[in-house]
């Protein structure tokens, strides 16, 4: 067994709490690799696991017992065990699929890889896990950031517990590089729990506005004018665009702003060259503090291929190469031939695509944008691929209801 369940377990005696499918699975998979004591769940009659014992969760004992947590319920579970009775997360239980990684990495000597980040650096880990060479040195496990990190708008103090103990046994951590002074003291508070084993591996990111001319904010804003429809996410209307906002705010009509924006020199040329510049510009800055660095992809490639689908999401492209570094970085020359030929697509399927102004297009000199190039675009009936022209058509109609609606919302 590896180190890290050794540690944790010692000679406690081991609850599964959760009797459904999850409980079985687990119990199947692992009765003769290591005893099971017993089994429990928050059921006032607990139906046993095969000829396990059952035993009420109010009797366990965190000095005796260690709990494997099988259930799909598992964060309402961790919280009732924390918040009421003072376990602590990979030290008196543990989530069922986090123990079969680490168990199964110490069965097969593999090396473990902690990762920590947003939407790109999950992305990654997802693509990594999708090679069978990979999977057979490596477990990859991955914390949002916005989870972990006191900065981030979900932190959840119990899921920072459960990172910062398995960092401890990690081979490997993962994290981005391109971080604010205050983001990198919450990276910092994590990686104090490093053990001396551990490898830090820094990704350089950054936003990406060369495509995106018409926003040009300091940061990623919201849309002046999005309102969810029925609490769902509508990733077509989601981005700012101060240009359009601009029009709205004119009462521009739809036609007499789609006249405006199709014009192959509605951009003036300095604008798009300056926002290009200083984007390239922070790519080498984040790449001063990185081990797997991208300006000189993204330099050469930017107008060849398409490596974005919006400011923060990568298009395939970008993510494959993001991947074959990371690879190379371990000298996993195996992966990174399987990889090539990998379909990972499927893995930025779900993104919205933010289309390309025809000007911003020409002085760019964007190869791969043309007027029938379609954008994926994630709207409240479903995805559907569309052009520049039908793409801003909607989204000037979204925003132009959007401005209606609130004038009658408080919040306006």
């Amino acid at each position: 067994m590896h180190s890290f369940i050794e540690n944790i377990i010692k000679n406690r005696r081991i609850i599964l709490w959760g009797t459904g499918n999850t409980g079985k699975i687990f119990w199947e998979k692992f009765h003769d690799k290591f005893p099971i004591f017993a089994c429990t769940s928050n059921e006032k009659d607990i139906t046993p696991i095969k000829q396990l014992n059952t035993i009420k969760w109010k009797e366990i004992n965190p000095d005796k017992d260690f709990i494997i947590i099988c259930s799909i319920y598992y964060e309402e579970i961790r919280y009732q065990l924390m918040c009421i009775d003072g376990f602590e997360p990979n030290i008196n239980f543990i989530k069922y699929s986090i123990f079969e990684e680490i168990y199964e990495a110490g069965e097969k000597k593999k090396r473990i890889i902690v990762a920590v980040g947003q939407c790109e650096i999950a992305e990654m880990c997802r693509a990594l896990n999708m090679l069978s060479c990979f999977k057979r040195r490596y477990a990859v496990l991955y914390f949002d950031e916005q989870r972990v990190c006191r900065h981030g708008n979900k932190y959840n103090l119990e899921e920072t517990k459960e990172c910062m103990r398995l960092i401890k046994y990690a081979d490997y951590f993962i994290k981005p590089s391109a971080l604010t002074p205050k983001i990198m003291e919450n990276f910092l508070f994590l990686q104090k729990n490093l053990g001396g084993q551990c490898q830090l591996i820094t990704v350089s990111l950054f936003n990406m506005d060369s495509y995106w001319a018409q926003d040009i904010a300091k940061d990623r804003s919201t849309n002046k004018y999005y309102v969810a429809k029925d609490g769902r996410k509508l990733g077509a209307y989601i981005e700012r665009d101060q240009v359009i906002e601009e029009f709205i705010d004119k009462d521009y009509s739809v036609n007499k702003i789609m006249d405006l924006i199709c014009r192959e020199d509605f951009f003036d040329y300095h604008t798009v060259i300056n926002n290009h510049k200083n984007c390239i510009k922070r790519a080498q800055i984040a790449d001063r503090v990185a081990d797997i660095k991208m300006f000189d992809f993204i330099a050469q490639n930017f107008n060849r291929i398409k490596l974005y689908c919006d400011r923060g999401h990568f298009n395939e492209n970008l993510l494959r190469e993001y991947v074959k570094r990371i690879l190379l970085f371990l000298g996993e020359r195996e992966s990174e031939k399987e990889l090539s030929e990998k379909d990972i697509s499927g893995i930025t399927q779900h993104v919205n695509e933010l289309p390309i102004y025809p000007s911003t297009a020409k002085i760019l000199g964007l190869e791969w944008v043309n007027k029938s190039t379609l954008y994926r675009q994630c709207r409240y009936d479903g995805i559907k691929l569309v052009t520049f022209t039908e793409y801003m058509e909607s989204f000037i109609q979204y925003c132009q209801s959007a401005k209606e609606v609130l004038k009658y919302s408080f919040w306006s």
